[in-house]
């Protein structure tokens, strides 16, 4: 039995999460094979990673701001971390970077348990980071001295997560946002602060293969990278539930206003 046939009955016979996140979908625009996502307040921008050693900074529309070639030779990841990024290989390497793309120190490993990184968020209250560990099918809190605070099991949620891919947490909800490829099932897996699943919604609408996801907290806004047909599709969301009390802060950064339409000038 596949494991999505042995997940689809496990959920038909167990349950799960009868919620979903509310998305409305605002816009889409093509990209080069989008795998990593990380959204730059600073900039009202995007990086994105796509496992070559380039580096992409874009807009929120799309166009390219600027790029540069990663100290690492393959970049399947990037999360921003503090006044610079923290970017991966896919293979358990990190490394930190300026926005320029000059390496602050030499390239490290998290953890020997860490061998396929294909999501990464640096939690820059905690200074924890959260890896999307796609071949052990995890989700992993962990401290940057290594040590493990917490593991959600893929094989272990209802339905499973067998393939995550990009993880970010909306500092201003609480949630844990991870995605699901589409040789699994292409969700949007949502978990509460503590790692509570509350809530797995289909994708499909919006594209195929999910790859990394980032969170405009500001704006309440989702970006979603889909590696088929190489695009970023941009969504309005509410939560299932809110962890974290107050009001968004205040952005330049919003454009749920400018629904398929083209940057303002």
């Amino acid at each position: 039995m596949t494991r999505l046939l042995l997940a689809a009955l496990l959920t038909a016979l167990l349950g799960g999460p009868a919620s979903a996140i509310e998305l409305h979908l605002l816009r889409s625009f093509p990209a080069d094979g989008p795998s990593g996502l990380a959204y730059d307040r600073d900039a009202c921008a995007l990086w994105v990673a796509n496992e070559t050693g380039t580096v992409r900074m874009i807009d929120l529309w799309g166009n390219e701001v600027r790029s540069f070639q990663a100290p690492l030779h393959r970049v399947d990841a990037v999360a921003v971390e503090g006044d610079h990024l923290l970017i991966s290989d896919g293979s358990g390497m990190y490394q930190r970077v300026s926005r320029d793309g000059e390496a602050l120190g030499e390239a490290f490993r998290l953890s020997v348990n860490l061998r396929d990184t294909d999501g990464l968020y640096v939690d820059n209250a905690t200074s924890d980071f959260w890896v999307a560990d796609d071949t052990a099918a995890e989700v992993v809190q962990i401290r940057q001295d290594g040590t493990t605070v917490r593991r959600l099991i893929g094989y272990m949620q209802t339905p499973q997560l067998m393939e995550p891919q990009g993880i970010t947490q909306d500092p201003v909800h609480g949630t844990i946002l991870v995605v699901d490829d589409a040789d699994a099932s292409d969700s949007l897996f949502e978990f509460s602060a503590d790692g509570v699943l509350r809530s797995v919604t289909s994708l499909a609408f919006a594209g195929m293969d999910a790859e990394g996801i980032t969170v405009n907290a500001e704006g309440s806004q989702i970006f979603v990278a889909f590696d088929e047909g190489g695009m970023i599709a941009v969504f309005d969301y509410i939560p299932t539930q809110l962890d974290v009390a107050g009001e968004p802060l205040p952005s330049a950064c919003l454009i749920s206003s400018l629904e398929f339409g083209a940057p303002p000038v």
